[in-house]
C-alpha cells in the first residue's frame, strides 16, 4: 500500500513506498489514480531511474503520447520529452525573469488528443529558480460567482501552439521553429469548463498563452477575458510550488491542474528534465445542463 503525506498547500502530496524503477501492479496503479484525482499533484522523491524504467512505469498508468517537438525526444527513447536548457535547444517555457509572464497550461490541450497526466523527472536542477507551480482548477471554478460559472460553462476556447511561439518571441527565449520544424499549427476548440470523467467534479481548462481565442469573441475581448481569468485561477491560494531536487519525480493530473515553470539562469546553470505524457481517455465536451 502506498503512503501519502500531504503538503502544506491546498493540493499536492508526497508518495512513499513506491519505486518508479518497478512496474506497478494493478492495485498500486489504482491507488495512484485515486490519489492523483484527490491531490492533483503527486511527488515521488529520491527516484534513481533509467529512461526505460520511467517509460515502463508511465505505460502502466496509461497509453503514452509523443511530443510534437521531434528534436526534443530523447534519442532511443522517443516517449521521453527532454525539457530544460541542455541538449539540442531550449524547451522550458519559463520566463526570462520575474517581471515577465508565466506560461500556465495543461499539457497537450492544443492536440487532438489531450493529456490525462504527465510525469516529470529531474535529472539536473539549478540551485536557484526553475521551480514548477501548479494551480488547482477545481478551486478556481468553485471560486467564481454563480453567474461567472454559468458564463464559463457556455464558452469554447481556441487553443494553438502558435500562442506558445508568440510567447517565446515576446520573452526572447529562442526560436521554436528549430524544434518544431516550422510546421503550421492547427487550432483545437475545447470547452472552458470540463468535468472529471471519474468524479464529475468541474474545473477550468485553458492556458494563458496556448489559448488564443474564444469562439464568437473578437481577439481583444478574448485576450482581456483570458488575462482576467488567469489572475483569478492561478492565484497563490490555489497553488502548490515544487522546488526541485535531483531525482524528484512529479506526476500531475492535467484534468484538474495548470502548471508553469519559474525563471532560472539559463545561461549559467543547467536544468535537465525528462517527461512522459499519458494520453487522455475520455472525450472533453461541453457540459450538458
Amino acid at each position: 500500500m502506498i503512503e501519502i503525506e500531504t503538503t502544506e498547500s491546498v493540493i499536492g502530496a508526497r508518495v512513499r513506498n513506491v519505486s518508479l524503477g518497478q512496474i506497478p501492479d494493478l492495485d498500486t496503479v489504482k491507488e495512484i489514480d485515486i490519489a492523483l484525482e484527490r491531490y492533483g499533484v503527486l511527488i515521488f522523491p529520491e527516484q534513481d531511474i533509467t529512461p526505460r524504467q520511467m517509460i515502463n512505469f508511465s505505460s502502466a498508468l496509461g497509453d503514452l503520447e509523443l511530443t510534437e517537438l521531434e528534436a526534443a525526444r530523447l534519442p532511443d527513447f522517443k516517449e521521453i520529452f527532454v525539457v530544460g536548457n541542455v541538449g539540442k535547444g531550449l524547451v522550458s517555457f519559463s520566463p526570462a525573469n520575474e517581471e515577465q509572464e508565466l506560461e500556465w497550461h495543461s499539457d497537450h490541450i492544443h492536440h487532438e488528443i489531450a493529456a490525462r497526466a504527465s510525469l516529470l523527472y529531474a535529472k539536473e536542477v539549478p540551485d536557484v529558480g526553475g521551480d514548477t507551480l501548479f494551480a488547482c482548477m477545481y478551486y478556481a471554478y468553485d471560486g467564481l460567482t454563480v453567474a461567472e460559472q454559468q458564463t464559463c460553462r457556455k464558452l469554447e476556447m481556441i487553443h494553438s501552439a502558435s500562442g506558445l511561439d508568440h510567447y517565446l518571441e515576446k520573452q526572447k527565449l529562442g526560436d521554436s521553429n528549430s524544434l518544431s520544424g516550422n510546421r503550421k499549427h492547427k487550432e483545437v476548440v475545447r470547452p472552458l469548463v470540463r468535468e472529471h470523467p471519474e468524479t464529475g467534479r468541474r474545473g477550468l481548462y485553458f492556458g494563458n498563452q496556448v489559448t488564443i481565442g474564444i469562439v464568437g469573441w473578437d481577439d481583444a475581448e478574448a485576450g482581456e477575458f483570458i488575462r482576467h481569468l488567469t489572475k483569478h485561477a492561478c492565484q497563490e491560494a490555489f497553488q502548490y510550488r515544487h522546488q526541485w531536487s535531483a531525482q524528484d519525480a512529479v506526476l500531475w493530473d492535467n484534468r484538474r491542474v495548470l502548471h508553469a515553470g519559474t525563471p532560472y539562469d539559463v545561461e549559467n546553470t543547467r536544468r535537465l528534465m525528462h517527461r512522459t505524457t499519458i494520453r487522455e481517455t475520455a472525450p472533453i465536451t461541453l457540459i450538458d445542463e
